[in-house]
């Protein structure tokens, strides 16, 4: 018998609860028509991240006093990322977009879940006035535990030290569902006092450790609503387990043969009313005329373990009918070599002609129980772009890489913006790219070994033409993306890697808007698609998150309080499968997910250097059809209450 939604209560408190503040202290309404003064309990907060070949590293400011999008706590989650996942948070996702994922070094999966992982290009690189430190916490149902740290401190005129540590625990709603990742990261950066060398280092390590359960056995126990107890409900793998860790240092050395020339960070330090006015030394990413080396090595550890082979989920077992181990070992180590110089000056670009060109050498060491493999690449690359005079600039990448097993992979593209700098507070920007990318598709596709899947294949390369454009102005930004693939390799119906003869086209169009409406403000994302094969690639014909909240400061200001509503939707689709012993997605087309909108309430607050959330997820579970599923057999969590706070310390 179908019961009643036991979360109807909350989720009436909590928009009461909306109300009650968005109508708190009515009488600063005249006050609060003016524009609201910034906080005093501020500072200015500057982070840059590195890429690995191209240019196009910039100093991103962090601020601490905006509260917009606090509500999304999970990694997967913001206004403009759609995943869909397998019902847990830090549990295996992959993306509703159709895109094209760029990689330097070995390719070994496409499923590598590195928005769970601090790594070489997510690792945050701090500019401050002085120590930094923040600190996150959430809790939700499920004992879903989400925890950060971040910490910056200049130790000394030229020497930042940093820390992050990043964890997601939680059990789940079903039987076997946990999750329990956790990430460390020490950074380092050095300028000496000429300015003109800079070493910038990290140690990373991260570790996913997840229960599998291979979704629930009686659908109908879900779909129909008769067992509420979630956690009665039968699953399909009662003793499987996935384990996958990685580590690795990184150095990066840059020798200036220009002097340095007046930064805009700096100005920016000038002026904060936090933090001790003596200025510190830092990498600055917008400076060119250099000669750069930088070293990378990994080490990268996946384990699959069942203690019930023969539960008939699998279709074969090849070594050991009593107990799955599965186990394969990854080292890496590379060295980039490369050197960029400009001349001239041009407006929106550092040097009104750039050039940069390096070459990348990769050893790898690829071991599956008592066989291995050792594979060596080199790389060579170039990159040049001209602004004229800031009416437009013209950017072109080349590479090409030799050696197994990606020997003969290499890609071409061009881009140009009109104008060539930031116009999008005026009549906006618009970006035009093409690339062609020839590449041997992931080697988890060329070759695997395991107790459940074996095989050894010579598919040959993959071509991809892509265009893509984009236009942006003000609060407003649109595009359209086009991509040809040409023998495209993937995991078939029963996850073999299978490539398809004719050719794949993917068509998108997708809009962002941010609209203010006085105290009520409204953020929208929406991607419409189409495949030309939806039986080798699938993709929802469209996608979307959007948010609707009401912001004030209340209290003199002593407090600002936001609430508002968001919702997730996609339209229905064949979503990809998930097997859980390769750790990857996989072709389906007989079961539809997607035609359910996910819609959460939230109240974000700011007071001094603390925020704080309370997000009623699943606002509408129970309320319609339970069909909220994502990747088949996998529901998503019913609805229940969360609570946050992230707290930031500058000295």
């Amino acid at each position: 018998m179908r019961q009643k939604n036991r979360f109807t209560q909350p989720a009436l408190l909590l928009l009461l609860l909306l109300f009650v503040m968005a109508c708190a202290n009515a009488q600063e309404i005249e006050e609060t028509k003016k524009t609201v003064v910034q906080s005093p309990d501020t500072a200015s907060i500057f982070y840059t991240q590195l890429n690995y070949r191209w240019p196009g590293e910039s100093i991103t400011r962090l601020n601490d006093t905006i509260i917009n999008d606090f509500q999304y706590f999970l990694p997967i989650e913001g206004h403009t990322l759609l995943y869909s996942y397998i019902g847990n948070a830090g549990l295996a996702y992959k993306s509703l977009v159709f895109s094209l994922n760029e990689f330097s070094g070995f390719r070994y999966t496409p499923y590598d879940y590195g928005l769970y992982k601090l790594t070489n290009t997510n690792i945050r690189y701090f500019h401050t006035t002085g120590p930094y430190t923040d600190i996150f916490y959430s809790t939700g149902p499920g004992k879903e535990q989400l925890f950060k740290v971040t910490h910056s401190q200049n130790i000394t005129g030229g020497l930042t030290l940093g820390l992050d540590v990043a964890i997601i625990n939680s059990l789940g709603l079903y039987q076997r569902q946990k999750s329990d990742n956790s990430s460390f990261a020490g950074t380092m950066q050095f300028l000496n006092k000429k300015e003109n060398y800079v070493v910038l280092g990290n140690y990373h390590h991260s570790r996913l450790k997840w229960r599998e359960n291979g979704g629930i056995a009686n659908l109908e126990a879900f779909t129909q609503n008769t067992e509420t107890d979630r956690n009665r409900i039968a699953i399909r793998l009662p003793e499987a387990d996935n384990f996958s860790k990685e580590s690795g240092v990184m150095m990066r050395q840059i020798y200036y043969f220009a002097k340095a020339t007046k930064r805009s960070v700096v100005d920016s330090l000038k002026s904060d009313t936090l933090g001790p006015k003596k200025l510190h030394r830092y990498y600055d990413p917008t400076r060119s005329n250099f000669i750069r080396h930088t070293l990378r090595y990994s080490k990268n550890t996946y384990s699959f373990n069942d203690r019930r082979p023969k539960s008939g989920f699998y279709n074969n077992i090849y070594i050991d009918s009593l107990r799955t181990h599965d186990s394969i070992f990854i080292r890496e180590i590379s060295n980039d070599f490369s050197i960029e110089a400009g001349v001239g000056r041009a407006k929106g670009s550092a040097k009104a002609i750039l050039l940069r060109a390096g070459i990348e050498h990769s050893a790898v060491l690829h071991k599956v129980d008592t066989m291995s493999r050792s594979f060596n690449t080199v790389t060579p690359y170039a990159y040049l772009s001209a602004n004229a005079f800031g009416i437009a600039k013209a950017e072109g990448k080349i590479w090409l890489t030799n050696g197994a097993p990606f020997n003969g992979d290499k890609g071409i593209e061009g881009i140009l913006t009109i104008p060539g700098y930031d116009n999008t507070d005026k009549w906006g920007n618009l970006v035009v790219a093409a690339a062609l990318n020839i590449q041997q598709p992931y080697y988890m596709y060329q070759y695997y070994v395991s107790n459940h899947f074996l095989w050894e294949n010579s598919f040959g390369q993959q071509t991809v033409v892509s265009f893509n454009g984009s236009y942006k102005y003000k609060r407003l930004s649109a595009g359209i993306n086009f991509y040809n693939l040409s023998n495209y390799v993937y995991l078939n119906e029963e996850a073999l890697p299978m490539k398809e003869d004719n050719s794949i086209t993917i068509s998108q169009a997708w809009v962002y808007t941010n609209l203010k409406f006085g105290f009520v403000e409204s953020e929208i994302y929406g991607i419409m698609q189409n495949s030309s094969n939806k039986t080798a690639l699938s993709v929802p014909d469209f996608a979307g998150r959007m948010s609707v909240y009401y912001s004030r400061p209340l209290f003199r200001s002593a407090l600002y309080f936001q609430g508002g509503v968001a919702a997730l939707f996609n339209s229905e689709f064949y979503e990809d499968a998930y097997m859980p012993a390769l750790r990857a997605f996989y072709r389906q087309n007989s079961v539809k997910t997607g035609g359910y909108p996910y819609i959460d309430a939230f109240i974000n607050l700011r007071v001094k250097r603390a925020k704080m959330f309370l997000v009623m997820k699943h606002l509408n579970s129970g309320m319609m059809e339970y069909k909220y599923i994502m990747i088949p057999g996998y529901p998503m969590p019913d609805a229940g209450l969360r609570f946050g706070v992230s707290w930031a310390f500058y000295d």
